[in-house]
């Protein structure tokens, strides 16, 4: 019993993040429409690996003194912002001048799957409001479900829940995504490249906004 409380946990902790329209999802649905299923699965698996570092970090508590440190801070500010402000980029850039979307093999050779997997994984690492999240709430939450129990007892179902949420939501995602890009093809690429572009700009300012009240604090 203890082992599935400790399971439905960290199902119920990984829903809450995976189902928040940011970032890694509008990347997830963006590759999905113009790279297909598998690019997009291989992208969610390294969003998962994001994920997962920063819960790992918040059971042992080092996200809490990551989240202290103003050095720390200001390479996730910078590269978060940076990170943001392509995919902005890419995504005006395919709304004014829509690419052929082919979901076959071709596209997938051109860019390693490796290079979606660290995208995924860069993408979630660079948000500072990740970070933010496991050290406070996640932190918290994780620690309070795990309680008292033994690390062998409580790590491993609590995090095989986490990452079941992810890959599940991810393939789920991926699928949808790619068969929208089937259906629609150009059509839904403008349209979505505009809504995720929009957002993303809105999530470039958040970031960086956030960031330089930071440092202006600092002084």
């Amino acid at each position: 019993m203890i082992i599935m409380a400790l399971y439905i946990s960290g199902v119920l902790i990984g829903m809450s993040l995976v189902l928040e329209l940011g970032t890694g999802n509008l990347a997830l649905i963006r590759t999905g429409i113009t790279k297909g299923f598998l690019p997009a699965f291989i992208f969610s698996i390294g969003c998962a690996v994001g994920d997962m570092v920063y819960a790992v970090l918040s059971v042992l508590g080092i996200a809490l003194l990551l989240q202290s440190s103003s050095i720390f801070q200001n390479i996730l500010w910078i590269g978060g912002t940076i990170m943001l402000c392509y995919l902005t980029y890419q995504a005006i850039k395919d709304f004014f001048s829509p690419k052929q979307i082919t979901l076959e093999g071709k596209d997938v050779a051109k860019r390693s799957l490796w290079a979606y997997f660290f995208t995924g994984i860069w993408l979630v690492v660079s948000a500072p409001t990740a970070l933010v999240w496991f050290a406070t709430v996640g932190g918290s939450v994780v620690s309070s479900t795990i309680g008292n129990s033994s690390v062998d007892q409580s790590l491993v179902p609590f995090f095989f829940g986490f990452v079941t949420v992810s890959i599940v939501w991810g393939a789920f995602l991926a699928y949808l995504s790619s068969i929208g890009g089937k259906l629609m093809g150009a059509k839904m690429l403008r349209v979505f490249s505009l809504a995720s572009g929009l957002l993303f700009l809105y999530f470039s300012f958040y970031v960086f906004i956030s960031g330089l009240k930071n440092v202006m604090s600092l002084f």
